[in-house]
């Protein structure tokens, strides 16, 4: 090969490596890698930091006033204490934060979103060009000049490019229809984000509620073995029947079995509350702190309101809007790719005819164009696969919006009830409860009272008391299931509701 084959050799491998490396430009770029999150230790505390996930956060366009009365409200006192008086206590937006920070669940929508980003990278890279090398008709052995009967040998390169994704925006199509799956993918990690959240605030409100119900376990347990010692001695005096004390040993045997049973329900769902953020171990020392008093001046908005902010708000809505318009554009794509293939291809070569008995060598260069000829395989099945998605997509959206309608419905249902029944069960009738019961047990010691009024009056106290606790509890939880299910956002402002 001379000097000059060598040079334009070299220039064609250079311009091929160039415009392969020119597609590049159009690659999306990804996001940064997060750094892996440590392990929570059992003493610390999650950062507030809530801006490392990739999905839009939901934005409410219609204005939303909040009430920033629930913080004082909640820090006021409270019948029943769910405060903590460990240090390392979690919040309510400590435990959200590490959920938003810990979460596998969310970690593995994070994956889905790279992976979109992955397809819209593959989807927008140029083909690859194709380089050939030929050669033909060299003997076998050494022959003089003018002695060779074959045609002259021949040295031939030939570069080939696809240009039908040029020509008819094949790769155009196939970016548009990538680019809303990784739209798709993030809105479907936004409702991830809103469904743990929801799971984490109404998880953290049972952990309340059962430390609520241990607390006031321990404290009929306590006032039960009292009164046990007191119709003991009263029994041994003669001044108590049996019967009775063998009645009190009743109800502390049945006090003692709920207190098992609290304790069980407390450890089983602090367990599940550390689960949210990634926690395997078992730790005995970790514990939150809250209130459960709920305010009385919050209702939820007219349901034409609701209805219409969440169609707007909720992330699921919008993956479903956004997998119709991925539909069309799938559309659009198979028809594209049932226009022929064009390859274009360029060489040069060289004939030593001098072997042939011609007086010099040649050099030559050739162009042309390969062309498919779509005569049977036009793409059809594929077109009518894209043409049936998108109805599908369409009818999976009008029974998303059903759906929504019905969660909008039980949402406010359940929020107006739970609002209703923390009116009922005010705290002024547990006080009242606990004194009454004061009275009975301050009544039975002094002898003036027999022990089943006092019983009936313990018995009542307690029922109050869990009654109320159930029901600020249960609002706290609609109010949360409220706001998931009207497409506020609760990363930003948890504790918003409107009026």
């Amino acid at each position: 090969m001379s000097r000059k084959e060598c040079l334009f050799a070299f220039f064609l491998f250079l311009t091929v490596w160039t415009v392969g490396d020119c597609s590049s430009q159009e690659i999306i770029v990804l996001p940064q890698s997060t750094p892996p999150v440590p392990v929570l230790p059992k003493s610390s505390k999650p950062s507030a930091r809530r801006d490392w996930y990739v999905a839009q956060p939901i934005q409410v366009t219609q204005p939303i006033q909040t009430v920033a009365a629930i913080t004082e409200i909640n820090s006021t006192d409270s019948v029943i204490d769910t405060k903590s008086d460990s240090p390392q206590a979690w919040t309510l937006d400590q435990v959200i934060s590490a959920v938003l920070t810990s979460d596998p669940k969310l970690r593995i929508g994070k994956e889905d979103i790279r992976q979109a980003q992955a397809e819209y990278c593959t989807s927008s890279l140029l083909p690859n060009p194709e380089f050939t090398v030929e050669g033909g008709a060299f003997p076998f052995i050494p022959i003089e000049k003018g002695e060779y009967w074959g045609g002259p040998p021949e040295l031939n390169f030939q570069v080939e490019f696809s240009i039908d994704w040029f020509l008819f925006a094949k790769r155009k199509a196939a970016m548009n229809s990538a680019r809303w799956d990784v739209c798709q993918a993030q809105a479907e990690y936004a409702d991830l984000i809103r469904e743990r959240i929801t799971e984490a605030a109404t998880t953290f409100y049972d952990v309340l509620e059962a430390k609520a119900i241990l607390s006031v376990s321990r404290e009929d347990l306590e006032l039960l073995i009292q009164l046990e010692k007191i119709a003991k001695n009263g029994v041994e005096a003669g001044g108590i029947p049996v019967v009775e004390w063998k009645r009190i040993n009743l109800d502390v045997l049945q006090c003692r079995q709920e207190l098992l049973e609290a304790e069980k329900t407390l450890d089983i769902l602090k367990a599940q509350l550390r689960s949210l953020f990634g926690c395997v171990d078992y730790d005995p020392n970790f514990d939150i702190t809250g209130g459960l008093n709920a305010p009385t001046v919050l209702a939820p908005m007219l349901l034409e309101e609701a209805f219409a902010m969440a169609q707007q708000n909720r992330p699921d809505i919008r993956a479903l809007r956004i997998g119709v318009s991925k539909a069309k554009a799938d559309i659009l794509m198979e028809k594209r790719n049932a226009y022929p293939e064009v390859t274009a291809f360029a060489g040069t070569g060289r004939e030593y005819s001098k072997l042939a008995g011609e007086d010099k060598d040649y050099n030559n260069w050739g162009i042309g164009l390969t062309v498919s000829v779509p005569l049977f395989d036009r793409n059809q099945g594929n077109k009518a696969r894209a043409r049936s998605a998108f109805v599908q997509s369409n009818h999976r959206y009008q029974a998303g919006i059903v759906e929504l309608h019905a969660e909008i419905v039980e949402a406010d249902r359940n929020f107006r009830t739970a609002q209703k029944q923390s009116h009922i069960f005010a705290k002024e009738e547990v006080r009242l409860a606990k004194e009454v019961r004061d009275i009975m047990v301050e009544g039975f010691r002094a002898g003036g009272r027999p022990l089943i009024d006092v019983l009936d009056a313990e018995r009542s106290y307690r029922e109050t008391v869990r009654l109320f606790v159930t029901s600020r509890a249960d609002y706290w939880r609609a109010l949360y299931t409220y706001n998931s299910v009207v497409g506020i956002d609760s990363i930003n402002n948890v504790h918003s509701i409107t009026h």
